[in-house]
């Protein structure tokens, strides 16, 4: 029967390419915890393609969702890939194949949930390098790649109201938005929220992964570190914090957990091994002060969390503090953990905001010791604490906090404009496939400094893919 002329067109959904930036599988980082999540709050509504490079990556299971799991060895692979979808939606991404997809009609939405470059400038080393003339040369190539996503990208999508008024005007300031390209969008329909989120199944312990082992005790007071210990963050004054309270109250007990990245190009960071020496020189290291370097299946995370009383995490003044997200928050709220926090953050802002937590100056050690104190001898606090805990959460489920991403996706997916290719006024075309053994995520905390040996930025790509497997 003909389609009748009132009876609209079926418009398929358009074919969503997400190139994973990081390790996936059974032990996974945040980035690999992101893009796996998106991929599966997105597949009700779009078919997903998820492009899997990164060495180290095993199995994983969609069941029923409409995910496809591809992998790819070099650019051919990745432009295959390209032409099987409309969208593709990356972090870091070769911008040659980004120049194949312009050309060929495709739109890439860029993941900008972290503001790079404002973690990148502070760092104490960048690609290896600790000399200012070394840190600058490869921070400019940094800058070069974002400048290029700026004018590539259709869409972008970040973590909070800070990070958009940033990223707006770093993309204006590299010529990404123009008046004929404006287009009457608002800032919304420029980069949207699309945040960490948390699953929408609750922890379920299946072991005590704490209390019966490393010398903890039921009666204990346990504080959780939950992650890793970058450069902006600040181990040292909860340490000391908990190495004077240990005196008066044996009950605290300071626990941090997966501070070994699984991604071995990323390693152990030398701010723990500064942390471990702390907690040693005050005689504390493995009885107050425990640290649990192995890097914990995110299946498995439910079973340290549970153990755990509250929940802290505390970092340096910096640059980077301002426009932070720190994505572990989440975890504190998943488990219905009060947060012990520094200020200065948008996290410690709604932190305090909503009773969530308590807020400390940053490297305050008098201050830390007596929000631990509080929290560890008022039951009736924690209480109400993890009441106003359980008001919020439900906003931070990734089926919420991926709403403006889904629907400009789907509901909105013409206001992602068609961008020509970019013009070659930087040379960004000498991003070609190199030899480097890593791709992505892996390589640009290479850059920032979360590992020691010296990667070169260089020309980008080098960076950003593996080498032909």
């Amino acid at each position: 029967m003909a389609e009748s002329a009132s009876t609209p067109a079926v418009v398929p959904p358009v074919r969503l390419l997400m190139v994973v930036p990081d390790v996936v599988g059974e032990k996974m980082a945040g980035p690999g915890m992101r893009y796996v999540a998106l991929a599966k709050a997105l597949a009700p509504f779009l078919p997903v393609t998820l492009a899997v490079a990164e060495s180290g990556s095993t199995a994983l299971d969609f069941g029923t969702l409409n995910v496809t799991v591809r992998t790819w060895h070099d650019h051919k692979d990745l432009q295959k890939l390209v032409d099987e979808c409309d969208i593709v939606f990356c972090q870091f991404f070769d911008t040659n194949v980004v120049r194949y997809a312009l050309r060929a009609g495709k739109r890439v939405v860029y993941d900008l949930y972290n503001a790079l470059p404002i973690e990148t400038i502070g760092a104490e080393r960048i690609s290896g390098h600790t000399d200012a003339e070394g840190k600058d040369r490869e921070y400019a190539e940094l800058l070069r790649y974002f400048r290029f996503a700026s004018k590539a990208g259709s869409y972008f999508v970040t973590s909070n109201e800070r990070q958009r008024d940033w990223w707006l005007g770093y993309i204006m300031a590299s010529d990404g938005i123009r008046p004929s390209t404006l287009g009457g969008r608002g800032p919304d329909d420029i980069v949207g929220l699309a945040p960490f989120g948390m699953t929408e199944s609750d922890p379920v312990q299946q072991r005590s992964a704490l209390r019966g082992h490393h010398g903890i005790t039921d009666d204990d007071f346990v504080l959780i570190w939950a992650g890793g210990i970058w450069d902006w963050f600040d181990a040292l004054t909860p340490i000391r914090a908990v190495a004077e309270l240990a005196g008066t109250d044996s009950r605290i007990k300071l626990v941090f957990y997966g501070t070994v990245h699984p991604n071995a190009t990323i390693g152990k960071p030398p701010a723990v091994d500064r942390a471990e020496e702390l907690a040693r020189s005050l005689g504390v290291l493995g009885t107050s002060v425990i640290f649990l370097h192995d890097w914990v299946p995110a299946e498995e995370r439910a079973d340290y969390l549970l153990d755990a009383d509250a929940a802290l995490s505390a970092h340096k003044q910096s640059l980077e503090t301002h426009y932070a997200f720190r994505t572990r928050v989440l975890d504190h709220f998943w488990a219905k953990l009060p947060s012990i926090v520094s200020s200065g953050d948008w996290f410690a802002d709604y932190i305090e905001k909503e009773q969530l937590g308590l807020a400390t100056p940053p490297g305050d050690v008098e201050a830390m010791k007596a929000a631990i104190s509080r929290l560890s001898t008022d039951v009736d606090l924690r209480e109400r604490v993890v009441g106003n805990i359980e008001r919020v959460r439900e906003d931070w489920r990734w089926s919420a906090t991926t709403r403006e991403l889904r629907e400009h996706l789907t509901v909105k997916v013409d206001t992602l404009a068609f961008r020509p290719e970019p013009a070659d006024t930087e040379q960004d075309s000498q991003a070609q496939l190199g030899t480097g053994a890593l791709s992505g995520w892996a390589l640009a905390r290479g850059l920032i400094g979360r590992v020691g040996h010296r990667l070169r930025l260089g020309r980008l790509a080098r960076l950003l893919r593996p080498t032909k497997r």
